[in-house]
């Protein structure tokens, strides 16, 4: 079976593509009288049935033509022939790494075809573009081991992007080195780094790292205090002990952050039902006339949210 029998439509606009590239460079060249650039590579793909070879060497060349149009339709003829072919995985790392036209295009026709660019994706991680590594990167999201021996680095480049998305990435590994590498960027210059960096430490070590965390609730960034909110109540059961503590912090931001995360996981509901050691009205008194008058509204109507997180003890 051909290549063109496979995957006639990717295969016909590429040649489409070259038609009409040849007809750019002269149209004496083809007849006239019948001619569009579609009928053209019909009667190709008809007429002709070249072997998987010829379609390598064409495909790989249309990579690395002056055209924008017939590179595009090489990507998108590779991208339809890569779970059958390594030449055409190959040819998609290729063009990655030229990072001439649509990087993030041909990552996500990479990431498709996982799991089968895996380590051959590596060397990209050194590549001089930002947009490569950040790929490159979040395409290891998919391969755990890949993902444990190499992009910990990445959590040092001088890109804040990528340092972003290698904390992103390591999110799934779950390992010492993930938690490793996120405390230390809790201090990153770059706020989207710090808020990575929150959400990797939370969600591989749950309420572990709540006093960790507790300083970002005050960032001056807001993006980095709602993730860091987000993180707290997303890590559930064990934040609620350093986020009590929280409530004493100088810092408004931070009391006032703490008091959300305790109203989202469920504590501020929770008390209502009895609180021997007056925890209910600190953290009303930190969270403002807003949060006191949504826990009186819940409260009337019988909701609760969350679940009880603080123990007998606590309560």
């Amino acid at each position: 079976m051909t290549v063109v029998a496979l995957v006639a439509g990717g295969w016909l606009v590429l040649l489409a593509a070259i038609a009409v590239g040849r007809l750019r460079r002269g149209r004496s060249e083809l007849p006239t009288d019948t001619f569009t650039p579609v009928a053209a590579a019909r009667r190709a793909a008809l007429e002709s049935a070249p072997s998987d070879d010829d379609a390598r060497v064409l495909l790989l060349r249309g990579l690395r033509s002056a055209e924008l149009d017939v590179r595009m339709a090489s990507v998108t003829a590779l991208a339809s022939l890569g779970h059958r072919y390594e030449w055409a995985v190959d040819g998609l790392i290729e063009a990655l790494a030229d990072d001439r036209d649509s990087p993030i295009r041909v990552a996500s026709a990479l990431d498709d075809l996982a799991p089968r660019p895996g380590v051959r994706l590596v060397p990209l991680l050194r590549h001089p573009s930002v947009v490569v590594r950040f790929s490159v990167v979040r395409l290891l999201a998919r391969y755990p081991d890949l993902s444990r021996r190499y992009v910990a680095d990445l959590t040092r480049d001088p890109s804040h992007q990528v340092r972003a998305a290698a904390l992103e990435t390591l999110r799934g590994t779950a390992t010492a080195e993930a938690v490793r590498c996120a405390t230390a960027l809790l201090d990153d210059p770059h706020p989207l780094v710090r808020a990575q960096a929150a959400a990797t430490a939370a969600a591989v070590t749950g309420g572990l790292s709540a006093t960790l965390l507790v300083p970002l609730l005050g960032d001056e960034s807001w993006a980095v205090r709602d993730a860091t909110r987000d993180a707290l109540v997303g890590a559930g059961r064990g934040v609620a002990d350093a986020i009590l503590a929280a409530l004493d912090d100088p810092k408004e931001e931070i009391r006032s952050g703490a008091a959300l995360v305790l109203q989202d996981v469920g504590v501020v509901d929770h008390l209502a039902h009895g609180d021997r050691h007056g925890h209910l009205e600190r953290i009303l008194d930190a969270g403002g006339d807003r949060l006191r008058q949504a826990a009186s509204g819940r409260a009337r109507k019988g909701v609760a949210l969350g679940h009880p997180v603080l123990g007998a003890e606590t309560a």
